[in-house]
């Protein structure tokens, strides 16, 4: 462990460790973060909204509709039939109101928005957390921040993704970190891949590797990634992982307070994946400590 440790931290400050995020980041989120949250909290706003709209009292708690359709995994079903009940629109309504909220920084997105150097940084969730933080930084005259995000083919003209434009960001080309967001999310991105119909052509596509930003490809290149937050047990989450996967160099390292299932473990065997058996929590305290002695002994002088 002491020697993992030691490797992630060189890599970090040199910039060739990209941390690659999962909705799990946020312990205590003020929005649905994860897939299956996000499910439920589509169906029971739906549900509200009808029963709102028929002038009835929205009791505090709704069942699910129908039987299952939050159980994990189903977000895509759920926003498909979102979609077809309330239009394009009406699903991108619900989604960016799921969050409308902003989550807090924690001590991993300051240690990670604190590093000397950050070429890239992959986020599978929706939220804009890190995001918000790096521009924040940019705004304050450190760290020139871009975003690059997942658009699905019909929303964008066939494109499978574009780049952001808001206060705080710059053109990918000559950002510092460039961060990529594969399925979209809440502004400035403002895109959600989230029906089947969204992500089906994204997925297919994978393996010539056009949803893949020419940016992101060329900052991965000799670099490996540090998976946090992710517990690669989805599918959709392990299909994401392994597109951005190619083409980088390693080493690769999952943080994991719970030993993966049979599954996620064949996947990081498969992927040349390490991991590092420990709480975020844990992980972010020691890594502190490594970073600071690793920047100590750059120096020549004690941290």
């Amino acid at each position: 462990m002491t020697r993992l440790l030691d490797v992630i931290a060189a890599r970090l400050l040199e910039g060739s460790l990209a941390p690659f995020l999962g909705p799990a980041v946020l312990r205590a989120p003020p929005f649905p973060a994860s897939d299956p949250a996000l499910a439920a909290w589509l169906v029971r706003k739906d549900q509200a909204d009808e029963r709102a709209a028929a002038g009835q009292e929205v009791p505090p708690a709704e069942p699910a509709w129908p039987a299952g359709a939050t159980s994990a995994g189903d977000l895509a079903e759920v926003a498909g039939r979102l979609e077809r009940r309330r239009g394009r629109r009406g699903l991108l309504k619900l989604l960016r109101e799921a969050f409308a909220a902003r989550g807090e920084a924690s001590p991993l997105h300051f240690l990670l928005a604190g590093l000397p150097t950050l070429p890239l940084v992959v986020s599978t969730a929706f939220d804009a957390t890190l995001l918000d933080l790096l521009r924040e930084v940019a705004r304050a005259g450190g760290r020139s921040v871009a975003l690059l995000h997942g658009v699905a083919p019909r929303d964008g003209g066939g494109v499978f993704f574009t780049e952001a434009s808001a206060p705080g960001l710059v053109g990918a080309d000559e950002a510092q970190t460039v961060v990529y967001q594969p399925r979209g999310g809440c502004p400035p991105s403002s895109s959600f891949l989230a029906t089947e119909e969204d992500l089906a052509d994204t997925l297919v596509a994978l393996e010539t590797q056009a949803p893949i930003p020419p940016a992101v490809q060329r900052r991965r290149h000799g670099a490996g990634f540090l998976f946090l937050g992710c517990g690669l047990e989805g599918s959709l989450e392990r299909l994401l992982a392994r597109g951005v996967l190619q083409g980088s160099s390693g080493p690769h390292f999952a943080v994991l307070a719970e030993p993966p299932g049979p599954v996620a473990a064949r996947f990081l065997a498969a992927e040349g994946i390490t991991v590092l058996g420990l709480t975020q929590e844990r992980f972010v305290a020691e890594l502190s400590r490594w970073l600071a002695r690793a920047a100590g002994d750059a120096a020549g002088q004690p941290a």
